[in-house]
């Protein structure tokens, strides 16, 4: 059963990888608690992250940060992270669109594109589940 099970959508759910660059789905991490895990989980990534933030912004995020290469930062939330994200390298790129496209044209062999907001999606989607399908289609699209 171990072998065979695929995860969950929209948790860590890798979606594939072109020329060596990885695409992973984790739009389920609506909070800070849950995109912190999401960063310790993987090396080499580009966040896209933002949304409608929850009370205390990126506090609690910690040392997953480390393995940011830069974040893409979209919605509501998107200049109050930045501000939290000084010493990160980032952009605000308002939407995911406009972030998928800044983060794949960076991305370089051995990255993640991550899709793990630590923010709620009311602010551009109807929910996770939206934006997490928005992202798969703009992935599927990229890799032919």
């Amino acid at each position: 059963a171990l072998r065979s099970f695929r995860g969950l959508p929209h948790r860590s759910q890798i979606l594939g990888e072109k020329d060596g660059v990885r695409f992973v789905n984790d739009s389920k991490a609506t909070n800070v608690q849950s995109a912190a895990m999401a960063l310790r989980a993987f090396k080499n990534i580009r966040w896209i992250a933002g949304g409608q933030g929850k009370d205390g912004g990126l506090r609690g995020i910690g040392e997953g940060l480390a393995n940011v290469r830069k974040a893409y930062l979209i919605g509501a939330s998107a200049d109050a992270f930045a501000g939290e994200l000084a010493d990160t390298a980032h952009v605000v790129a308002g939407d995911l669109n406009t972030a998928f496209e800044a983060a794949v044209a960076d991305a370089e062999p051995g990255d993640t594109v991550l899709l793990a907001p630590a923010a709620a999606s009311f602010d551009q989607f109807t929910d996770f589940e939206d934006r997490g399908r928005t992202f798969e289609a703009l992935v599927k699209s990229f890799l032919g």
